[in-house]
């Protein structure tokens, strides 16, 4: 999974709009889906080191993070 997620940040990074909704609403509650969306708008860089150690959302994982991130950058930055 881990090696997935990276080749789709890779093609998002590259400009590309994804639309993983499908997905992420499977394996990401609503709430929390919302509270990381919060933190990456609010927040000075996407580093994903960095959010683990800020975000103050319970259980959050790094992949869910990083799904997270590729759905901001797709909706908001490409």
């Amino acid at each position: 999974m881990a090696e997935l997620i990276e080749e789709i940040e890779a093609i998002c990074y590259s400009g590309t709009k994804l639309n993983l909704d499908y997905f992420i609403n499977q394996v990401i509650e609503p709430d929390k889906q919302e509270e990381i969306y919060d933190y990456f708008m609010s927040a000075d860089t996407d580093n994903i080191t960095q959010a683990l150690d800020e975000c103050n959302i319970e259980d959050v994982s790094e992949e869910e993070l990083r799904l997270m991130r590729i759905k901001f950058l797709s909706e908001l930055a490409n």
